[in-house]
Formats: C-alpha cells, structure tokens, sequence
C-alpha cells in the first residue's frame, strides 16, 4: 500500500523521519513526513523520544483519497472524548510502528502542513503546541496519522507528542 523509508543521512544522530509515500488518486504520489524522534529536543539537552499515543476502532467506510484541507484539529479535543494513554518510543520503536502499520493498512489518512520537495507531501505530523524546545504554541493546527487495515476493518490514529507537551 505505502512506500517507507527511513531518512537517509550520512551521520546517525541527524536521522529523525521516516518518510511514507502514499498514493493519493492524484497525479504524483504524496509523501507523509513523520517523526520518529526529535532532533530539535536532543540538541537542546531534552529528551529526544516521541509520546506516541493509538486510538483504535472499526471503520464502516474509507475515506475518499486526495488532498483536503482541514480547517482545525486539537489533539486537546480528542483527549477530552478520549482516554488516551500516551508511550514515550525510542527512534527504533517508532520506525518499526510505522514500517509495520505502513506493510499492513489499505488506506491511510494524514493531517499535518502541506509542502512541496521533489514532491508533494505533509509534514508537521503531530501535536504542534509549545513543547520542551520549542515556544510557538500553534493551538487547533495538530496533525495526526490513520491507518486503515483490512483485517477486522480495523482503524488505528497515531497521535504524537514531544517532550514538555
């Protein structure tokens, strides 16, 4: 369903992506920018490790594929519906979450900021308020990933977070 690959980088300690491209119905792929630790933490002196937080349910339909704008998305508000309890991962975790749920889903959806490199793509996959190092708290503009699996038409939303969030 998905291509993954995990950042290239010619020294280690830089690696902090992996990269999903996905096809989206358009007329290039879309590349999903996801984090799987935080660099601007570790060179802060904070811990570098991501929050990663699942919410898991069944789905009744896909959603349509394409790029669509999403006016407002707060990690607060689906922590007020929903109990979710949140795992600190190391880079290795989180790379093998996503390689997984990537091999395994027939759809995923991604909210995050739009950007164009070789290709389009998204990035800013998580939560976007104030965290440890960094100060700008960007309230409603959160992103998230969701994957869609055949297997009991099951659903699963990867919410992340940074330290001091």
């Amino acid at each position: 369903m998905a291509k993954f690959e995990i950042e290239n980088s010619q020294r280690e300690e830089n690696v902090d992506h992996a990269y999903v491209t996905v096809d989206a119905g358009l007329q290039s792929s879309v590349v999903l920018s996801l984090n799987t630790l935080s660099f601007r933490n570790r060179v802060a002196g904070h811990d570098p490790r991501i929050r990663l937080g699942i919410l898991r349910w069944r789905w009744t339909h896909l959603p349509a594929r394409g790029l669509y704008p999403l006016e407002f998305f707060d990690y607060d508000t689906v922590e007020l519906i929903e109990n979710v309890e949140y795992r600190l991962l190391e880079r290795a975790a989180m790379e093998e979450y996503f390689a997984l749920r990537c091999a395994n889903c027939r759809r995923i959806e991604a909210w995050g900021v739009p950007h164009h490199r070789a290709q389009p793509g998204l990035h800013q996959i998580h939560s976007r308020r104030a965290s440890a190092s960094v100060g700008t708290d960007l309230r409603g503009h959160d992103g998230a990933v969701r994957f869609y699996f055949d297997e009991d038409q099951r659903v699963e939303l990867a919410l992340l977070k940074f330290a001091g969030q």
